[in-house]
């Protein structure tokens, strides 16, 4: 059977890259949500990331009307599984040009750059992935998210 970690890794890019763009098997008596923090999210990239469906809770502070930083957690049985930080920019992070050990990248272990949106980097229990979204002044929207079950040391 594969760790969390392993089944966490699978679909990280997949779901990182899923919120950005769509942003601007269990049995049928599991209930897996249609939405995450408010954006239509395929039932198959949460599935791999919950070990139980039971007790699901959402924490959204997210107003896209807003246009402003916000955190949303998926939380299982009580426990966080998914955070994500929403952030809305008038300019792209440029994580391509920072160093390695900016703060930006505290939260993300072992991270590396991939070719998904306009600028992605993916680790072992978190991504950052940035793309393009007009909000009023802003032209960017920035997510990160952490798979808070995978140690940054793992």
């Amino acid at each position: 059977m594969r760790s969390f970690k392993q089944r966490g890794w699978t679909v990280l890019c997949t779901l990182a890259m899923a919120v950005v763009a769509t942003a601007c098997g269990r049995s049928e008596g599991e209930q897996l949500p249609e939405a995450l923090c408010g954006t239509k999210v395929d039932r198959a990239l949460l599935r791999p990331l919950l070990t139980s469906t039971d007790d699901l809770a959402e924490v959204n502070q997210l107003d896209r009307s807003e246009a402003i930083s916000a955190p949303c957690t998926l939380y299982s049985d009580g426990k966080p599984v998914l955070r994500l930080h929403f952030y809305y920019s008038d300019a792209a992070p440029g994580l391509a040009g920072r160093s390695e050990f900016d703060p930006i990248f505290e939260d993300v272990s072992q991270w590396r750059p991939v070719n998904i949106a306009e600028e992605a980097i993916v680790g072992r229990n978190g991504a950052i992935v940035s793309g393009p979204c007009i909000v009023g002044r802003n032209t960017h929207l920035i997510v990160e998210l952490h798979l808070p079950e995978v140690r940054i040391t793992d």
